[in-house]
């Protein structure tokens, strides 16, 4: 078997609807017992377990289990109260909530879906109540949620560090500026759609006391993300320690300041967060055995080659990874796309004047775009569930979003600084 009728075989599997874990596992079995070299059948599960070994990769179950327990501590009614008065009297200000509250929640979950199900169960409802369309409700409290991927602490930015074996600290710090600039740009949007179709204005009452209770109610969720990318940058700890201490801060949160958990809820908390773990480690090491193959096939020399023509125009790389990594978006989960197609481009990239670290935030922004484009974007059908909508009403809906996704990921490979300013200040990579 080679390279051709693997892919072959990969998509068929993926096509008769088989969860992607298996498809990438049984694909890989079938190239080595088909392709001559049946002994290496023998080293796929040490290959799977050498792709979720890595040290690194245990700060994601304590990042999905703080985003559990922040959720369970009912921090969103906080940040909706304290987004609010911030500029809930904007024309259009409750949408405008929508976007702040989960660049703000973004710190807690690391998660696109951890968002989607911590605020979308209280903005879509809301919205529709005070005046907006279905529609453009659920779209931009689906686009928002990106933001939770992309701005630190993120499980995706984890698993590129640890595959392309980059420093994470340099990845948090890179990636604060591109998730801010996405969830400006959708504010943006938001605000053009408000003045155009007339969405409602509510007075909101707001006193320097008003502001200052708000203030200390969202407090916990705001200072968490500050103490996390703080210690990682400077060396109070590592990144896996960062992310066993944000367990212990959520649960002195939850149990004694807000006293919103309970000794009940721990068994759903820990069976919840246990289960998301469980899944994406699967995933994992199903993307480490096809990655095995890519090695074997010589995939990243090849494409290389393929493009050898358009190395030295940086505008041309930077629109073909875009075009690639769009396309995985539509069929695979950003992990997946992140782990099995991130060295296979890295080549071509750093022929063009790409550094891995902008590399990564460039992928990361452009793979969670796939979550809200069909047929298999995640976000997409649970905010579809959740607002009682077609797939087709809310994709048409996403369109604007999505085009300023595309614009910031463009803007991210062209313009270097946007991404490497802070890591260079902060002394993470080399200037």
């Amino acid at each position: 078997m080679g390279i051709v009728e693997f892919i072959v075989l990969f998509l068929a599997l993926l096509a008769v609807g088989l969860p992607i874990g298996f498809v990438m596992l049984l694909s890989s079995a079938a190239y080595f017992l088909l392709s001559g070299n049946p002994l290496f059948l023998r080293m796929l599960p040490e290959k799977m377990f050498a792709g979720i070994d890595v040290f690194v990769l245990m700060a994601i179950p304590f990042f999905l289990l703080t985003g559990e327990i922040m959720n369970r501590a009912q921090l969103t009614d906080r940040l909706f109260t304290f987004c609010n008065m911030l500029i809930g009297r904007l024309r259009g200000g409750l949408a405008q909530v929508n976007v702040l509250a989960s660049v703000m929640f973004a710190g807690v979950t690391g998660v696109a879906l951890g968002d989607v199900a911590a605020l979308g169960k209280m903005f879509i409802p809301a919205m529709v109540r005070q005046g907006y369309d279905k529609p453009f409700t659920a779209a931009i409290t689906a686009a928002s949620s990106l933001i939770g991927a992309i701005i630190p602490p993120s499980t995706i930015i984890i698993i590129y560090a640890a595959v392309m074996n980059v420093s994470v600290g340099a990845m948090f710090a890179a990636a604060i500026f591109p998730g801010l600039l996405l969830g400006v740009a959708m504010m943006g949007v938001v605000q053009w759609l408000s003045w155009k179709r007339q969405y409602p204005k509510v007075h909101v009452e707001v006193t320097p006391m008003g502001l200052a209770i708000g203030f200390r109610d969202a407090f916990f969720a705001i200072i968490m993300p500050i103490i996390i990318i703080r210690g990682i940058i400077v060396g109070w700890f590592t990144p896996t320690e960062a992310a066993a201490i944000c367990v212990v801060y959520s649960l002195v949160v939850g149990t004694l300041f807000l006293r919103t958990i309970r000794l009940a809820d721990f068994p759903s908390i820990l069976s919840t967060a246990s289960l998301d773990t469980a899944r994406l480690f699967f995933i994992i090491a199903g993307a480490s055995a096809v990655s095995w193959v890519f090695a074997m096939e010589n995939m990243p020399a090849l494409v290389t080659s393929l493009l050898a023509g358009v190395a030295e125009d940086r505008l041309t790389v930077v629109l073909i990874i875009t075009a690639f990594f769009l396309f995985c978006g539509l069929w695979l989960d950003a992990s997946i796309s992140i782990i099995l197609f991130a060295p296979v481009v890295l080549p071509l990239a750093l022929k063009a004047g790409l550094h891995p670290v902008q590399l990564g935030i460039m992928l990361i922004v452009n793979c969670v775009l796939g979550l809200i484009t069909p047929p298999v974007g995640n976000v997409l059908f649970v905010v579809s569930n959740v607002a009682r909508l077609g797939i087709g009403a809310l994709s048409r809906a996403l369109v604007p979003f999505i085009g300023v996704g595309v614009a910031v990921v463009l803007l991210i490979g062209l313009w270097p600084d946007l991404t490497l300013a802070l890591p260079r200040a902060f002394g993470l990579i080399r200037p």
